[in-house]
This record gives structure tokens, sequence and C-alpha cells, in this order.
């Protein structure tokens, strides 16, 4: 009888370590961010700005270019690393509370840069 409760400590100590464990957003990018995206020829392909709505680590975003077109779709946010998913795919890394950085992705097979500044 003595063996339940010990097991049962020992698991509630190891799902408080795993909890403890998992990754959390180093900076809250929630808020109205500028970007700019360059192409891999080196030409700047698009500029405007992203809006994060949500949660720190997830959430959803509008991208509004300096066409006034807007995209939308999903961020998540795992230390310092983010990602968009929506028409394109961008994988990049917060350097700071205020600066990112990384790699855009599109379905017709365009990629190349990005960088984003909290406004």
């Amino acid at each position: 009888m003595k063996a339940f409760p010990l097991t049962f400590l020992f698991a509630i100590a190891l799902l408080l370590l795993v909890c403890a464990c998992a990754p959390k957003s180093s900076f809250d990018i929630r808020g109205e961010w500028e970007y700019t995206m360059t192409a891999v020829d080196g030409n700047t392909f698009d500029t405007g700005t992203i809006i994060f709505s949500g949660g720190p680590d997830k959430g959803t975003y509008i991208q509004t270019n300096i066409y006034q077109i807007e995209y939308k779709g999903e961020y998540t946010v795992s230390g310092t690393t983010l990602k968009l998913t929506g028409d394109e795919t961008w994988t990049g890394a917060l350097a700071n509370a205020n600066s990112i950085s990384g790699t855009w992705y599109h379905s017709d097979s365009t990629s190349g840069t990005f960088t984003a500044k909290r406004k």
C-alpha cells in the first residue's frame, strides 16, 4: 500500500519537471512591426507592417504590404524561434525584444530573407 503514494509523488514530480523544461517565449512579439522581405537575388521583395495578436507563444497575424494588401496567418514562438504560416512560411530568430530576422518561402518557389523591427 505504501508504494502507491510514493509512485504517485514521483509521477507528480516528473510532470512538474517536464513542464518546467518546456521552452517558453523569451520575448512577447504581440503588437505592430515593420518588415522588409528580400528575395534571393538581393532585391526588396516586399515591405509593410505585421500585427501579432494572441498569446506570447502563439496567435494570429495580419500582414499589410505597401500596396495595402492584407495576408493573414498564424504564428508560434518557441524560445527565440518564430514561425509564421499562411501565404508564406517565415522562420526567424528573435535577436531581442524589438528585432527579428530569418528566411521566408512562398508556395510559388520564391524565397529570401526578412527583417522586422518593432514599431
